[in-house]
């Protein structure tokens, strides 16, 4: 089977042709226009020459005369030579020559039929027959001291001297043809090795096959993909990201812009486009959405961007198991690392006979334990937010951070599905920001985090308090940016911007202080009255 040609030599061989064919027409038109150019000026020197032939004074005097003299020919002939003219002929009005550059030719009647305008009072350059040969010849008539036409004088160059004159003009054409010619296949060739590091090496064939598979690959997949370029115009994207976007089948996707598909959340998508986000959630098209944000990276510079989704109800349950598993196995650990040191103390108590001070020391732990347990139980009648809140405090105690709920807390159970799971999103993200706050402070007040619930007629409330650093006032109308973060990580910077999400999505309201534990204060209002979701950020 006959290989196929490589794309590099399809172009060289395209380039080179095409030069060869410009620089044929280059030399063609050159040659033409040397060609006309040679012999307008072989014209002109030749009237210029006539002209100042005929009115020299022994010229006039030899037609008045009817003779020549030698001089005379001897001072046309010197004329002839340094202008290098081939003749110079003087004639009477009737056309007979008085003086040649052949002498057998003095006295003979002109040839070429072109002298009669000249007799008649004009200058003018004409291509004629003469007994030379073919000529271009200057004519001018000869004029007496009263201005009557006595004659007129002829100066030529014949056809095959101007010709010669090309001739030699013809290597220096050649060279400069032969010289594009060698520039077009340099060129060529750098083209073709362009071509192919843009190209990766990939040949037109293996081009189509890779498109072929791409597509398949992103119409098989389960999860949408939409790719864009930096200013946000859609490159491409698969037909689950159709069905979950509602596009019409026959969209066009280079016609649409990211604002088009998702236009409350677009400034966000495209804000920052070096960072990497993974699994975020968004509300669009009337559903949530399990998204991920990913660079394009071509040859180190950034050349867009890739978004992944998924409908957050089909890995609602799955990520539920996932992590309540993973909650789990946290308090696990915590508890097994926090039992363990105690044990041990216990242990070293009993064995230093100690045992009043063991009592003692049982006695503290269960107490800080048991209040915790007894107050969820009594006050906290969702197990689901108990369950958080425990989880919370393992997770700070494991930290040396006393995490307190405050006596006065109390909450029912939540009927809402949909408005449980998002209270636990942003209670989970509030209670974590202040434990990261606190754990990252550099003053040295108590390192405690304060939750209290409430519940009235109309809203569910809860405030979060730390005694970290607190928000500084240029934080105050940035800390809602989906890039605000003073955490390092691809995930990092979208968990405040989640919360407001859910709370749009459940019409509530967030406000932040300064908290009496010296660091930052967050209470969140939620309706208790079911309302329409929205999807506005």
């Amino acid at each position: 089977m006959r290989r196929p040609k490589r794309l590099e030599t399809w172009l060289i061989s395209g380039v080179t042709c095409l030069s060869l064919l410009l620089c044929a027409l280059f030399g063609g038109i050159s040659y033409q226009i040397l060609s006309r150019s040679i012999t307008e000026q072989s014209g002109a020197k030749a009237l210029g020459l006539a002209h100042a032939v005929a009115t020299r004074t022994d010229v006039i005097t030899a037609l008045q005369t009817g003779h020549s003299s030698p001089q005379l020919l001897a001072a046309i002939e010197g004329i002839r030579l340094a202008s290098k003219a081939d003749f110079i002929v003087v004639g009477d009005t009737h056309k007979y020559r008085i003086v040649h550059p052949d002498s057998d030719k003095i006295g003979k009647k002109m040839e070429g039929g072109d002298s009669q305008a000249a007799l008649e009072g004009e200058s003018y350059i004409s291509e004629a027959q003469g007994s030379l040969g073919r000529s271009i010849r200057g004519k001018v008539p000869v004029l007496d001291e009263q201005g009557q036409i006595i004659g007129l004088v002829s100066v030529g160059f014949l056809s095959q001297s101007v010709g010669a004159l090309i001739d030699k003009r013809i290597p220096e054409i050649i060279m400069t043809v032969l010289g594009v010619l060698l520039m077009g296949v340099l060129v060529a060739f750098w083209m073709g090795r362009q071509v192919r590091e843009m190209l990766f090496g990939l040949q037109p064939a293996e081009i189509g096959r890779l498109f072929v598979e791409q597509d398949a690959i992103l119409n098989t997949v389960r999860m949408g993909v939409v790719a864009l370029d930096a200013d946000g115009r859609i490159r491409k994207l698969n037909q689950r990201a159709r069905e979950i976007l509602a596009l019409s089948p026959t969209c066009q996707p280079n016609t649409l812009r990211l604002n088009d598909l998702l236009p409350q959340h677009a400034d966000f998508l495209l804000t920052n486009q070096n960072k990497t986000i993974r699994g975020f959630e968004l509300f669009a098209n009337e559903q949530w959405l399990v998204m991920s944000r990913v660079p394009f990276q071509v040859r180190d510079q950034n050349d867009g961007l890739l978004l992944t989704m998924r409908p957050a109800d089909e890995i609602e349950r799955l990520s539920q198991q996932l992590a309540k598993v993973q909650e789990f196995a946290e308090m696990l650990r915590v508890q097994t690392h926090d039992y363990s040191n105690k044990l041990h103390t216990l242990g070293a108590l009993l064995q230093l006979k100690a045992y009043d001070k063991a009592v003692e020391f049982i006695g503290q732990e269960s107490q800080g334990w048991q209040a915790q347990i007894h107050l969820l139980l009594s006050q906290i009648h969702e197990p689901t937010i108990a369950g958080l809140l425990l989880g919370k405090y393992h997770k700070a105690k494991e930290l040396n951070i006393e995490f307190q709920i405050s006596p006065d807390s109390q909450l029912s159970d939540v009927q809402d599905a949909i408005m449980l799971e998002r209270m636990v999103s942003i209670m989970g993200n509030l209670i974590d920001n202040a434990i990261e706050a606190v754990h990252r402070a550099n003053n040295h007040k108590p390192r405690r985090v304060v939750v209290t619930l409430d519940e009235t007629a109309s809203n569910l409330i809860f405030d979060v308090e730390d005694s970290g650093d607190g928000i500084s006032k240029t934080e105050y109308s940035t800390i809602f940016d989906p890039d605000y973060s003073s955490k390092q990580g691809a995930q990092h910077g979208v968990g405040m911007y989640i919360v407001n999400t859910y709370l749009c999505a459940c019409h509530g309201s967030l406000e932040f202080a300064d908290s009496d534990l010296g660091g930052a204060r967050f209470s969140v209002y939620i309706p208790t009255k079911p309302l329409p979701e929205v999807g506005t950020v």
